[in-house]
Protein backbone atom coordinates (compact mmCIF):
# COMPACT_ATOMS: atom_id res chain seq x y z
CA UNK A 1 0.00 0.00 0.00
CA UNK A 2 1.20 3.35 -0.71
CA UNK A 3 2.10 5.67 1.97
CA UNK A 4 1.21 9.35 1.36
CA UNK A 5 3.23 11.66 3.88
CA UNK A 6 4.35 14.88 3.06
CA UNK A 7 7.50 14.22 1.35
CA UNK A 8 5.44 12.03 -0.89
CA UNK A 9 5.39 13.06 -4.77
CA UNK A 10 1.98 14.44 -5.66
CA UNK A 11 -1.09 11.75 -5.95
CA UNK A 12 -2.61 12.43 -9.24
CA UNK A 13 -6.34 11.17 -7.84
CA UNK A 14 -5.60 12.80 -5.01
CA UNK A 15 -4.90 16.23 -6.84
CA UNK A 16 -7.99 15.75 -9.03
CA UNK A 17 -10.47 15.13 -6.26
CA UNK A 18 -9.37 18.81 -5.07
CA UNK A 19 -10.52 20.34 -8.25
CA UNK A 20 -13.85 19.12 -7.27
CA UNK A 21 -13.73 19.96 -3.70
CA UNK A 22 -13.65 16.50 -2.51
CA UNK A 23 -10.82 14.63 -0.31
CA UNK A 24 -9.19 11.22 -0.17
CA UNK A 25 -10.33 8.79 1.97
CA UNK A 26 -10.62 10.19 5.12
CA UNK A 27 -6.76 11.13 4.73
CA UNK A 28 -5.56 8.08 5.26
CA UNK A 29 -1.83 7.63 5.18
CA UNK A 30 -2.18 4.24 3.98
CA UNK A 31 -4.21 3.76 0.76
CA UNK A 32 -5.39 0.12 -0.09
CA UNK A 33 -6.85 -1.10 -3.48
CA UNK A 34 -10.39 -0.56 -2.55
CA UNK A 35 -10.02 2.67 -0.84
CA UNK A 36 -7.92 3.67 -4.23
CA UNK A 37 -11.10 2.50 -6.31
CA UNK A 38 -13.81 4.07 -4.24
CA UNK A 39 -11.41 7.59 -4.44
CA UNK A 40 -11.56 6.80 -7.97
CA UNK A 41 -15.04 6.19 -9.01
CA UNK A 42 -15.93 9.09 -6.84
CA UNK A 43 -13.46 11.32 -9.03
CA UNK A 44 -15.54 9.89 -12.00
CA UNK A 45 -18.91 10.58 -10.69
CA UNK A 46 -18.09 14.09 -10.12
CA UNK A 47 -16.57 14.34 -13.77
CA UNK A 48 -19.61 13.09 -14.81
CA UNK A 49 -22.23 15.35 -12.97
CA UNK A 50 -20.22 18.38 -13.65
CA UNK A 51 -20.48 17.09 -17.68
CA UNK A 52 -24.43 16.52 -17.55
CA UNK A 53 -24.67 20.39 -15.31
CA UNK A 54 -22.56 22.14 -18.22
CA UNK A 55 -24.62 20.00 -21.31
CA UNK A 56 -27.84 20.82 -19.34
CA UNK A 57 -26.75 24.36 -20.17
CA UNK A 58 -25.63 24.04 -23.62
CA UNK A 59 -27.11 25.40 -26.60
CA UNK A 60 -25.37 25.07 -30.04
CA UNK A 61 -26.98 28.35 -30.82
CA UNK A 62 -26.94 30.65 -28.18
CA UNK A 63 -30.78 32.72 -28.85
CA UNK A 64 -30.66 36.78 -28.15
CA UNK A 65 -32.73 39.84 -28.10
CA UNK A 66 -31.82 41.07 -30.98
CA UNK A 67 -28.87 41.64 -33.58
CA UNK A 68 -26.58 43.85 -31.42
CA UNK A 69 -26.66 40.99 -29.33
CA UNK A 70 -25.76 38.57 -32.17
CA UNK A 71 -23.14 40.35 -33.08
CA UNK A 72 -21.61 40.76 -29.73
CA UNK A 73 -22.07 37.52 -29.11
CA UNK A 74 -20.21 36.65 -31.64
CA UNK A 75 -17.13 38.63 -31.25
CA UNK A 76 -17.01 37.15 -27.59
CA UNK A 77 -16.98 33.59 -29.28
CA UNK A 78 -14.19 34.15 -31.97
CA UNK A 79 -12.39 35.88 -28.85
CA UNK A 80 -13.30 33.04 -26.61
CA UNK A 81 -14.12 35.17 -24.18
CA UNK A 82 -17.42 33.41 -23.49
CA UNK A 83 -18.58 29.43 -22.75
CA UNK A 84 -21.21 30.37 -25.39
CA UNK A 85 -21.40 29.83 -29.22
CA UNK A 86 -23.44 31.39 -31.92
CA UNK A 87 -23.06 28.51 -34.28
CA UNK A 88 -20.99 25.72 -32.72
CA UNK A 89 -19.91 23.86 -36.19
CA UNK A 90 -17.91 26.83 -36.52
CA UNK A 91 -16.92 28.90 -33.66
CA UNK A 92 -17.45 27.63 -29.94
CA UNK A 93 -16.22 29.95 -27.00
CA UNK A 94 -15.61 27.11 -24.44
CA UNK A 95 -13.59 25.03 -27.43
CA UNK A 96 -11.03 27.84 -27.72
CA UNK A 97 -10.62 28.27 -24.13
CA UNK A 98 -9.48 24.46 -23.86
CA UNK A 99 -7.76 24.47 -27.01
CA UNK A 100 -6.02 27.23 -25.18
CA UNK A 101 -4.93 25.05 -22.01
CA UNK A 102 -4.14 22.24 -24.23
CA UNK A 103 -1.65 24.08 -26.06
CA UNK A 104 -0.35 25.87 -22.85
CA UNK A 105 0.19 22.70 -21.24
CA UNK A 106 1.70 20.86 -24.23
CA UNK A 107 3.85 23.76 -25.46
CA UNK A 108 2.74 24.29 -28.89
CA UNK A 109 1.78 27.87 -30.28
CA UNK A 110 -2.08 26.62 -30.57
CA UNK A 111 -4.32 23.26 -30.69
CA UNK A 112 -7.53 22.38 -32.36
CA UNK A 113 -10.10 20.08 -30.81
CA UNK A 114 -11.53 17.67 -33.29
CA UNK A 115 -14.29 14.95 -33.56
CA UNK A 116 -11.58 11.88 -32.21
CA UNK A 117 -7.74 10.76 -33.11
CA UNK A 118 -8.70 9.31 -36.17
CA UNK A 119 -9.90 12.93 -37.63
CA UNK A 120 -6.72 14.75 -35.65
CA UNK A 121 -5.29 12.19 -38.32
CA UNK A 122 -7.10 13.15 -41.30
CA UNK A 123 -7.59 16.72 -40.34
CA UNK A 124 -3.73 17.26 -40.50
CA UNK A 125 -3.43 15.40 -43.90
CA UNK A 126 -6.59 17.77 -45.46
CA UNK A 127 -5.09 21.01 -44.00
CA UNK A 128 -1.76 19.73 -45.80
CA UNK A 129 -3.29 19.36 -49.12
CA UNK A 130 -2.96 16.11 -49.48
CA UNK A 131 -4.14 15.06 -52.74
CA UNK A 132 -3.46 13.64 -56.20
CA UNK A 133 0.55 13.51 -56.66
CA UNK A 134 0.87 14.09 -53.40
CA UNK A 135 4.52 12.17 -52.15
CA UNK A 136 3.23 10.85 -48.64
CA UNK A 137 5.51 8.58 -46.43
CA UNK A 138 4.11 6.60 -44.00
CA UNK A 139 5.45 3.74 -41.51
CA UNK A 140 4.90 0.49 -42.36
CA UNK A 141 3.75 -0.38 -39.17
CA UNK A 142 0.48 1.53 -38.09
CA UNK A 143 -2.94 1.89 -36.69
CA UNK A 144 -5.67 -0.74 -38.81
CA UNK A 145 -7.86 2.28 -39.09
CA UNK A 146 -5.03 4.45 -40.79
CA UNK A 147 -4.47 1.34 -43.20
CA UNK A 148 -8.07 1.76 -43.82
CA UNK A 149 -7.75 5.36 -44.22
CA UNK A 150 -5.08 5.06 -46.63
CA UNK A 151 -6.20 2.14 -48.61
CA UNK A 152 -9.77 3.02 -49.11
CA UNK A 153 -9.47 7.13 -49.68
CA UNK A 154 -5.87 8.27 -50.45
CA UNK A 155 -4.26 5.32 -53.09
CA UNK A 156 -7.72 5.44 -55.07
CA UNK A 157 -7.47 9.52 -54.37
CA UNK A 158 -4.04 9.65 -56.21
CA UNK A 159 -1.91 10.40 -53.77
CA UNK A 160 1.98 8.62 -54.07
CA UNK A 161 2.57 6.35 -50.78
CA UNK A 162 5.32 4.89 -49.66
CA UNK A 163 5.57 2.62 -46.46
CA UNK A 164 8.60 2.60 -44.28
CA UNK A 165 10.17 -0.52 -41.97
CA UNK A 166 11.32 2.41 -39.34
CA UNK A 167 12.39 -0.37 -37.42
CA UNK A 168 15.54 -0.82 -39.21
CA UNK A 169 18.05 1.20 -38.74
CA UNK A 170 18.54 4.36 -40.88
CA UNK A 171 15.56 3.00 -43.12
CA UNK A 172 13.72 6.52 -41.71
CA UNK A 173 16.63 8.46 -42.93
CA UNK A 174 17.13 6.86 -46.58
CA UNK A 175 13.29 7.08 -47.23
CA UNK A 176 13.61 11.00 -46.95
CA UNK A 177 16.26 11.17 -49.08
CA UNK A 178 15.18 9.05 -51.86
CA UNK A 179 11.26 9.58 -52.00
CA UNK A 180 11.39 13.36 -51.07
CA UNK A 181 8.10 13.23 -49.25
CA UNK A 182 6.11 16.77 -49.38
CA UNK A 183 4.16 15.31 -46.26
CA UNK A 184 5.55 12.63 -43.44
CA UNK A 185 2.95 11.08 -41.20
CA UNK A 186 4.57 8.92 -38.45
CA UNK A 187 2.30 7.02 -35.98
CA UNK A 188 4.70 7.37 -32.86
CA UNK A 189 3.43 4.13 -30.88
CA UNK A 190 3.94 1.66 -33.58
CA UNK A 191 7.15 3.53 -35.20
CA UNK A 192 9.21 5.79 -32.81
CA UNK A 193 10.71 2.96 -30.27
CA UNK A 194 12.69 1.30 -33.03
CA UNK A 195 14.27 4.66 -34.80
CA UNK A 196 16.01 7.89 -33.64
CA UNK A 197 13.04 10.49 -34.82
CA UNK A 198 14.79 13.47 -33.66
CA UNK A 199 17.86 12.71 -35.64
CA UNK A 200 16.56 11.57 -38.97
CA UNK A 201 13.78 14.29 -38.83
CA UNK A 202 16.00 17.38 -37.29
CA UNK A 203 18.19 16.46 -39.89
CA UNK A 204 15.82 16.98 -42.94
CA UNK A 205 14.14 19.65 -41.52
CA UNK A 206 16.91 22.46 -42.94
CA UNK A 207 16.35 21.35 -46.18
CA UNK A 208 14.55 23.67 -48.59
CA UNK A 209 12.50 20.82 -49.56
CA UNK A 210 11.92 19.78 -46.31
CA UNK A 211 8.32 17.86 -46.11
CA UNK A 212 5.62 18.97 -43.49
CA UNK A 213 5.89 16.08 -40.66
CA UNK A 214 3.00 14.88 -38.78
CA UNK A 215 3.25 13.27 -35.63
CA UNK A 216 0.81 10.84 -34.13
CA UNK A 217 2.11 10.97 -30.11
CA UNK A 218 -1.44 9.23 -28.89
CA UNK A 219 0.68 6.79 -26.12
CA UNK A 220 2.98 10.20 -24.83
CA UNK A 221 0.87 12.81 -24.61
CA UNK A 222 2.45 15.34 -22.56
CA UNK A 223 5.27 13.35 -21.75
CA UNK A 224 7.05 13.98 -25.11
CA UNK A 225 6.51 17.81 -26.22
CA UNK A 226 7.95 17.81 -29.83
CA UNK A 227 7.89 21.23 -30.04
CA UNK A 228 10.86 21.39 -27.70
CA UNK A 229 12.86 18.65 -29.09
CA UNK A 230 12.49 19.43 -32.86
CA UNK A 231 12.76 23.68 -33.85
CA UNK A 232 10.59 23.50 -37.39
CA UNK A 233 7.16 24.39 -35.40
CA UNK A 234 6.21 25.82 -38.94
CA UNK A 235 6.12 22.34 -40.91
CA UNK A 236 5.02 20.16 -37.65
CA UNK A 237 1.61 18.87 -36.69
CA UNK A 238 1.21 16.69 -33.37
CA UNK A 239 -1.81 14.82 -33.26
CA UNK A 240 -3.54 13.17 -30.37
CA UNK A 241 -6.28 10.56 -29.39
CA UNK A 242 -8.26 12.92 -26.55
CA UNK A 243 -9.54 9.61 -25.08
CA UNK A 244 -6.83 8.34 -24.04
CA UNK A 245 -5.85 10.88 -21.09
CA UNK A 246 -7.60 13.87 -21.95
CA UNK A 247 -11.33 12.67 -20.97
CA UNK A 248 -12.14 8.72 -20.52
CA UNK A 249 -15.84 9.91 -21.46
CA UNK A 250 -16.01 11.43 -24.86
CA UNK A 251 -14.03 10.43 -27.94
CA UNK A 252 -12.21 13.41 -28.87
CA UNK A 253 -8.70 14.53 -30.89
CA UNK A 254 -6.04 17.06 -30.72
CA UNK A 255 -3.86 18.65 -33.01
CA UNK A 256 -0.82 20.60 -32.09
CA UNK A 257 0.83 23.44 -33.89
CA UNK A 258 1.97 27.08 -35.11
CA UNK A 259 1.10 29.50 -37.85
CA UNK A 260 -0.24 29.27 -41.07
CA UNK A 261 -0.26 25.33 -40.45
CA UNK A 262 -2.36 25.26 -37.70
CA UNK A 263 -4.36 28.14 -39.14
CA UNK A 264 -5.45 25.62 -41.93
CA UNK A 265 -5.57 22.64 -39.72
CA UNK A 266 -8.50 25.12 -38.18
CA UNK A 267 -10.12 25.69 -41.39
CA UNK A 268 -9.87 22.57 -42.34
CA UNK A 269 -12.09 20.85 -39.25
CA UNK A 270 -14.31 23.83 -39.64
CA UNK A 271 -14.78 23.37 -43.55
CA UNK A 272 -15.35 19.90 -42.82
CA UNK A 273 -17.28 19.53 -39.89
CA UNK A 274 -14.98 18.05 -37.53
CA UNK A 275 -14.41 20.38 -34.90
CA UNK A 276 -15.62 19.10 -31.43
CA UNK A 277 -18.89 19.53 -30.61
CA UNK A 278 -20.59 21.53 -27.40
CA UNK A 279 -21.49 18.68 -25.42
CA UNK A 280 -18.49 16.50 -25.94
CA UNK A 281 -16.95 19.68 -24.60
CA UNK A 282 -18.44 19.14 -21.45
CA UNK A 283 -16.47 16.07 -20.47
CA UNK A 284 -13.29 18.12 -20.84
CA UNK A 285 -12.13 19.81 -17.77
CA UNK A 286 -9.46 22.58 -17.90
CA UNK A 287 -8.42 22.07 -14.35
CA UNK A 288 -7.73 18.03 -15.20
CA UNK A 289 -5.77 19.12 -18.61
CA UNK A 290 -3.25 21.40 -16.31
CA UNK A 291 -2.86 17.69 -14.14
CA UNK A 292 -2.30 15.91 -17.12
CA UNK A 293 1.88 15.75 -16.92
CA UNK A 294 1.39 14.36 -13.14
CA UNK A 295 -1.40 11.81 -14.27
CA UNK A 296 1.05 10.57 -17.32
CA UNK A 297 4.00 10.31 -14.70
CA UNK A 298 2.05 8.46 -12.85
CA UNK A 299 1.00 5.89 -15.57
CA UNK A 300 4.47 5.60 -16.72
CA UNK A 301 6.01 4.80 -13.05
CA UNK A 302 3.26 1.91 -13.13
CA UNK A 303 4.42 0.50 -16.34
CA UNK A 304 8.34 0.61 -15.10
CA UNK A 305 6.95 -1.16 -11.69
CA UNK A 306 5.06 -3.41 -13.53
CA UNK A 307 7.79 -4.27 -16.23
CA UNK A 308 10.29 -5.01 -13.22
CA UNK A 309 8.30 -7.11 -10.96
CA UNK A 310 7.23 -8.76 -14.51
CA UNK A 311 10.85 -9.34 -15.53
CA UNK A 312 12.11 -11.19 -12.24
CA UNK A 313 9.82 -14.35 -12.98
CA UNK A 314 12.21 -15.88 -14.70
CA UNK A 315 10.92 -16.39 -17.16
CA UNK A 316 12.51 -16.87 -20.35
CA UNK A 317 9.93 -17.67 -23.35
CA UNK A 318 9.12 -13.98 -22.44
CA UNK A 319 9.30 -10.57 -24.65
CA UNK A 320 8.33 -7.60 -22.85
CA UNK A 321 8.30 -4.28 -24.75
CA UNK A 322 7.87 -0.96 -23.42
CA UNK A 323 8.18 2.72 -25.60
CA UNK A 324 11.50 3.16 -24.77
CA UNK A 325 12.90 -0.87 -25.21
CA UNK A 326 15.06 0.13 -28.32
CA UNK A 327 15.94 3.68 -27.89
CA UNK A 328 19.68 5.08 -27.55
CA UNK A 329 21.43 8.42 -26.76
CA UNK A 330 19.99 9.96 -29.83
CA UNK A 331 16.28 9.43 -29.13
CA UNK A 332 16.25 9.35 -25.32
CA UNK A 333 15.19 12.56 -24.96
CA UNK A 334 11.89 11.32 -26.63
CA UNK A 335 11.02 9.60 -23.32
CA UNK A 336 12.72 11.39 -20.65
CA UNK A 337 9.66 12.47 -18.74
CA UNK A 338 8.18 8.83 -19.42
CA UNK A 339 6.71 5.68 -21.44
CA UNK A 340 3.29 6.82 -21.47
CA UNK A 341 0.80 3.46 -20.33
CA UNK A 342 1.27 0.75 -22.41
CA UNK A 343 3.55 -3.09 -22.40
CA UNK A 344 3.32 -5.39 -24.97
CA UNK A 345 4.10 -9.04 -24.00
CA UNK A 346 5.00 -12.25 -26.31
CA UNK A 347 5.00 -15.65 -24.70
CA UNK A 348 7.30 -17.47 -26.83
CA UNK A 349 5.14 -19.17 -29.79
CA UNK A 350 1.84 -18.62 -27.72
CA UNK A 351 -1.07 -18.40 -30.00
CA UNK A 352 -4.01 -16.27 -29.61
CA UNK A 353 -6.08 -18.60 -27.62
CA UNK A 354 -2.86 -19.12 -25.50
CA UNK A 355 -3.22 -15.84 -24.88
CA UNK A 356 -7.18 -15.61 -24.01
CA UNK A 357 -6.34 -18.23 -21.67
CA UNK A 358 -3.96 -16.11 -19.95
CA UNK A 359 -6.16 -13.44 -19.39
CA UNK A 360 -8.33 -15.28 -18.04
CA UNK A 361 -5.79 -16.66 -15.63
CA UNK A 362 -4.61 -13.76 -14.86
CA UNK A 363 -7.90 -12.10 -13.66
CA UNK A 364 -8.61 -14.97 -11.83
CA UNK A 365 -5.76 -14.82 -9.75
CA UNK A 366 -5.65 -11.21 -9.26
CA UNK A 367 -9.17 -11.04 -7.18
CA UNK A 368 -8.15 -14.18 -5.03
CA UNK A 369 -4.97 -11.90 -3.78
CA UNK A 370 -7.31 -9.48 -2.47
CA UNK A 371 -5.00 -6.01 -3.28
CA UNK A 372 -3.88 -7.15 -6.84
CA UNK A 373 -5.12 -4.73 -9.50
CA UNK A 374 -7.69 -6.87 -11.78
CA UNK A 375 -7.04 -5.21 -14.88
CA UNK A 376 -10.32 -4.60 -16.95
CA UNK A 377 -10.54 -6.34 -20.50
CA UNK A 378 -11.47 -3.66 -22.92
CA UNK A 379 -10.05 -1.86 -25.87
CA UNK A 380 -8.22 1.49 -25.95
CA UNK A 381 -5.63 2.66 -23.20
CA UNK A 382 -5.18 5.11 -20.86
CA UNK A 383 -8.07 4.12 -18.11
CA UNK A 384 -7.74 5.39 -14.65
CA UNK A 385 -8.10 1.71 -13.90
CA UNK A 386 -5.39 -0.82 -15.77
CA UNK A 387 -7.04 -2.81 -18.70
CA UNK A 388 -5.62 -5.54 -20.84
CA UNK A 389 -6.16 -6.86 -24.34
CA UNK A 390 -5.43 -9.88 -26.36
CA UNK A 391 -4.49 -9.19 -30.34
CA UNK A 392 -5.29 -12.47 -31.66
CA UNK A 393 -6.51 -12.06 -35.19
CA UNK A 394 -6.51 -9.81 -37.95
CA UNK A 395 -9.46 -8.64 -36.54
CA UNK A 396 -9.20 -5.27 -35.29
CA UNK A 397 -5.35 -5.14 -36.11
CA UNK A 398 -3.06 -4.87 -38.78
CA UNK A 399 -3.63 -7.56 -41.66
CA UNK A 400 -0.30 -9.04 -41.03
CA UNK A 401 -0.58 -8.81 -36.95
CA UNK A 402 1.01 -11.69 -34.76
CA UNK A 403 -0.68 -12.47 -31.86
CA UNK A 404 0.39 -10.50 -28.27
CA UNK A 405 -0.56 -9.52 -25.25
CA UNK A 406 -1.00 -5.47 -24.61
CA UNK A 407 -1.70 -4.27 -20.90
CA UNK A 408 -2.38 -0.55 -20.12
CA UNK A 409 -1.65 0.34 -16.87
CA UNK A 410 -3.35 2.80 -15.11
CA UNK A 411 -3.49 4.97 -12.06
CA UNK A 412 -3.72 2.56 -9.21
CA UNK A 413 -0.75 2.65 -6.55
CA UNK A 414 2.67 0.62 -6.94
CA UNK A 415 1.78 -1.87 -4.91
CA UNK A 416 -1.33 -3.29 -6.17
CA UNK A 417 0.57 -2.78 -9.49
CA UNK A 418 3.40 -4.93 -8.64
CA UNK A 419 1.27 -7.64 -7.31
CA UNK A 420 -1.20 -7.87 -10.16
CA UNK A 421 2.28 -8.54 -12.08
CA UNK A 422 2.90 -11.11 -9.65
CA UNK A 423 -0.29 -12.27 -10.30
CA UNK A 424 0.38 -12.27 -14.10
CA UNK A 425 3.81 -13.80 -13.95
CA UNK A 426 2.44 -17.00 -11.82
CA UNK A 427 -0.58 -17.47 -14.96
CA UNK A 428 1.73 -17.36 -17.22
CA UNK A 429 4.06 -19.92 -16.16
CA UNK A 430 0.68 -21.98 -15.27
CA UNK A 431 -0.12 -21.68 -19.04
CA UNK A 432 3.25 -22.39 -20.55
CA UNK A 433 3.86 -25.39 -18.77
CA UNK A 434 0.56 -26.88 -19.93
CA UNK A 435 0.07 -25.42 -23.17
CA UNK A 436 0.73 -27.61 -26.63
CA UNK A 437 3.52 -27.02 -29.26
CA UNK A 438 2.39 -23.82 -31.53
CA UNK A 439 3.53 -22.95 -34.67
CA UNK A 440 6.18 -19.48 -34.94
CA UNK A 441 4.25 -16.56 -34.68
CA UNK A 442 4.91 -13.45 -37.48
CA UNK A 443 7.31 -10.94 -36.04
CA UNK A 444 5.86 -8.90 -33.11
CA UNK A 445 4.83 -5.66 -33.92
CA UNK A 446 2.08 -2.67 -32.95
CA UNK A 447 -1.12 -1.83 -34.48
Amino acid sequence: MLRQTQDSPLDYLTEALRVYDLDGAENDPVRSLDQWQWQADRLHAAMLQRATELNNAVNIAEPVEDMDAFWTLANQTDAGITNLTYWDTFENGRRLQLERVLAEIYGSEQSVLVNCGMSAIAVALGACKVKAGTRLLVGKSRYFETSGLIERHLLPLGVEIRAVDVARPNALRDALAAFRPEVVLLETIANMPSVDPVRDIAAWSASPSAPIFILDNSVQSALTRWFDLLDFSDRLLVVESGTKYITNDAMCGVIYGAGDLIGSTRNYARDTGQSLQARALSYLDASLIRLLPLRMATHSRNVRTFATELCRSGITDLKLTVLDSFADEGNAGVFAKGVGSLIYLVFGDCEGSHYKQLLTRWRQKARAHGDAVVPDVRAGFGWLKSSARVYETTRLNRADGPSYFRISLGLEDTEAVGASAKCLSDAAKEILAGRQPALEPAEFGRN
